[in-house]
């Protein structure tokens, strides 16, 4: 138990009163945060208690009262208690559903993740936070930080990567940067919730160790080292219990074992089942309104089901955090200026520059000379605005992102589409055409008659012929928020609609067809990938995401974005049932078996020696990179490891370098390699760098779950560092 002030509290007592509020600025400077919790706690009533352990939905509006336009705990203002307001700040800011609060764009985290720019992540993470602070919110509900497991996962877009040690090097500087910009930062979804389908009514079935090593670190990461204050518990049941009442992870990994601080709150709607297990099982706050945490938790105190010490404790937890942070003291807005500001519109469109992956550039198709291109064919549904989407519908925002929660209602004249981007940056002598080739990903997938066949004909047609006379054909395909979101996972790897028959007709008039690819999430590209002499992968990259293709193509800045994700040949190469398409698990009691264990991503084709079309970590440049002199100093803890690496090419360019490390002798079944290092570094060319990474015990390190810790096994290790999980450059081996 925490040893508290008592004469303070006293003190404390008498003072609240007398005056019957709370006057933080006094408190801030002389005593902690839990005893002004513990002190303002003493003054209410255990409904007003309760009132503050559940959203402000109610009965009447589940999400929220519909005259405000946000989530988040209503506060009690003659308590001193002000409203604690919940947004999302995962690509941008986003308040609750109101459609009409706009703000930057920066892009979604596979963008970030591509970028492998930890740094640039962090830069996010400040710009996010003070766009919340000048939007009037205090914590965001995010970053989603769940492994991609399967490629046609729904929230895929959402989630930084298949890895979960790039995802737990990615999550630290983020949770830091928000949380020292006055936002509690709430990584979500706790825990295995990889897809969408039956998410209310599945059960996950993990092995511990899979559990330790693949889908806790990122989770892990941001509560030890980033100090994350709040997590968000997920839909799905983890081995038989819901993860909103789940005690083992909740209270004995998440508190006892992490040493987390902070409260966790339940995903929205239909999180918590139960008001006993939510309460004994950790869970502080019901979201968005109280089903369970409302009159049932009341009778349940009456009943002496849950004492009044318990509701304080869980209370207490709350409002420790928001004293913390200042909540009770400073201003509802702060830096409203910087809500799209010069600086954060910069900041977008360097995530539009760095994100983007170059996995084809056949006979150095790019980059595009500028001053010799003649003429340019743009065809595609993704270069310009879809025309079903209009500005005036909330859903105008799923053009160029993700759909769901975590998508940001962008302004829509700060978003430069593919289009405008390139002819903006196309010399005036550059003779340019436009098609769409076939209708918008939005609607492409609806049931056809003979007219909408009639029309798809029609634009192919016009397509093809743009193509035949023009010099260089760029094909803008893809995705959109309407065919991944958060709700439902995808049918298909596929493009949508008619969009493979149209790059496969254009690039069978034109020999120098390149294809731009704005997508959340991996795309089977076998059908044409062998056609086409350029392939340019674009993550959802931000309101910006025009102007970085053009900059891009065109050669004023090399690509230096890798993949975060595996590409295979077909998605059917992914493990059997790594997809659950089963029934409700209350109705049929099948559970989602994740019988591949740690072989996650690039680990299971390795493990299986399958040929993949670009490997976990690929990414091209317009410049080429040599690597010398690898060595390592395994003397002492950090083991230091040093490789020097050199630009051999004609243009200013980065270089991902990457360290992988693999166990050759081994007790357990291991993975082929895994990546345990990583920097991003850019080189004029000629220029010559050594650079350092130092290795800590848990980069050798596995969980053994008969003794329930982790552990390295004595022998030898090998490190390899190249440009990919497949293209080693420099290898040495190691005893421990």
């Amino acid at each position: 138990m925490r040893q508290l002030n008592y004469f303070a509290m006293a003190v404390a007592l008498m003072v609240f009163s007398l005056a019957g509020k709370v006057d933080s600025q006094k408190w801030t400077s002389c005593n902690t945060s839990q005893l002004f919790a513990d002190s303002l706690i003493a003054t209410l009533s255990l409904e007003e208690k309760i009132s503050l352990l559940s959203g402000m939905g109610t009965s009447r509006s589940e999400f929220g009262d519909k005259d405000v336009p946000y989530f988040g705990i209503k506060g009690i203002p003659e308590k001193g208690i002000p409203d604690f307001i919940m947004g999302h700040g995962i690509t941008g800011v986003r308040s609750g559903r109101d459609s009409k609060t706009h703000s930057t764009y920066f892009g979604s985290p596979i963008a970030f993740a591509s970028t492998w720019d930890i740094d640039l992540y962090r830069q996010v993470g400040v710009s996010i936070a003070r766009e919340m602070r000048g939007l009037g919110q205090d914590l965001n509900l995010g970053p989603t930080v769940n492994i991609i497991r399967h490629p046609l996962g729904g929230r895929n877009w959402e989630c930084l990567s298949e890895d979960p040690y790039l995802t737990s090097r990615f999550i630290v500087p983020y949770v830091q940067a928000m949380q020292s910009n006055g936002i509690v930062c709430g990584p979500k979804h706790f825990a295995v919730n990889n897809q969408e389908h039956n998410r209310f009514d599945i059960n996950n079935e993990v092995d511990e160790r899979t559990l330790r090593e693949i889908y806790l670190p990122a989770f892990k990461a941001a509560i030890t080292e980033g100090k994350a204050m709040n997590l968000m518990g997920s839909y799905n049941r983890l081995n038989g219990e819901f993860m909103c009442q789940n005690g083992s992870l909740l209270n004995d990994v998440l508190r006892e074992e992490w040493g987390f601080e902070g409260f966790v709150l339940s995903d929205f709607a239909n999180g918590l089942r139960s008001t006993l297990k939510g309460v004994y099982g950790g869970l502080n706050v019901e979201m968005p309104g109280p089903k369970f945490y409302g009159e049932a938790l009341r009778e349940a105190v009456r009943d002496g089901s849950v004492s009044s010490q318990k509701v304080d404790s869980m209370l207490a937890d709350v409002i420790r955090v928001m004293h913390s942070f200042g909540l009770f003291s400073r201003p509802r807005r702060e830096h409203q200026e910087l809500v799209h500001s010069p600086e954060h519109i910069a900041l977008a469109a360097r995530v539009a520059i760095e994100s983007p992956v170059l996995l084809k550039n056949q006979g150095a198709i790019l980059p595009l000379n500028k001053a010799s291109v003649k003429s340019v064919a743009v065809i595609g549904p993704n270069a310009k605005r879809f025309k079903s989407l209009p500005i005036d519908k909330q859903n105008y925002a799923y053009y160029l992102q993700g759909g769901g929660s975590g998508r940001t209602y962008y302004f829509e004249e700060a978003l430069v589409d593919p289009w405008s981007g390139l002819t903006t940056a196309l010399s005036e002598k550059t003779d340019i055409s436009y098609a769409a080739g076939c209708q918008t990903p939005d609607i492409a997938g609806r049931p056809a008659g003979n007219q909408f066949r009639d029309i798809e004909e029609g634009l192919i047609r016009e397509a093809v012929e743009n193509a035949r006379k023009a010099e260089v054909a760029i094909v803008f395909a893809g995705l959109s928020g309407t065919n991944e979101s958060e709700g439902f996972d995808r049918s298909s790897a596929t493009l949508p609609g008619r969009q493979d028959e149209l790059i496969q007709r254009v690039a069978a008039v034109n020999s120098n067809t390149i294809v731009v690819l704005i997508a959340g999430s991996y795309v089977n590209v076998s059908s044409w990938v062998d056609r086409v002499k350029g392939l340019l992968f674009v993550p959802y990259c931000g309101e910006q995401i025009g102007n970085g293709i053009a900059r891009l193509l065109l050669g004023v800045e090399s690509p230096s974005g890798h993949l975060a994700i595996t590409w295979p040949r077909s998605e059917r190469d992914y493990p059997e049932g790594s997809i659950f398409s089963g029934e409700k698990f209350s109705r049929s009691g099948q559970s989602n078996v994740y019988s591949e264990g740690v072989f996650v991503g690039y680990r299971w084709f390795d493990k299986q020696e399958l040929e993949v079309l670009y490997p976990f970590g690929f990414g091209l440049s317009y410049a080429e990179f040599g690597y010398s002199n690898l060595r390592v100093d395994a003397k002492a803890w950090p083991m230091k490891v040093t490789v020097e690496v050199e630009n051999t090419g004609r243009m200013e360019a980065s270089e991902v370098v990457q360290l992988y490390v693999n166990d050759s002798v081994s007790s357990l079944e291991k993975p082929v390699n895994e990546l345990k290092g990583f920097q991003k570094i850019k080189l004029q060319p000629g220029q010559k760098k050594q650079i350092t990474f130092e290795l800590d015990q848990g980069c050798f390190s596995n969980y053994m779950v008969e003794k329930g810790c982790w552990e390295i096994e004595k022998g030898q290790f090998v490190i390899s560092i190249g440009e990919n999980s497949r293209d080693f450059k420099q290898r040495v081996a190691v005893e421990l």
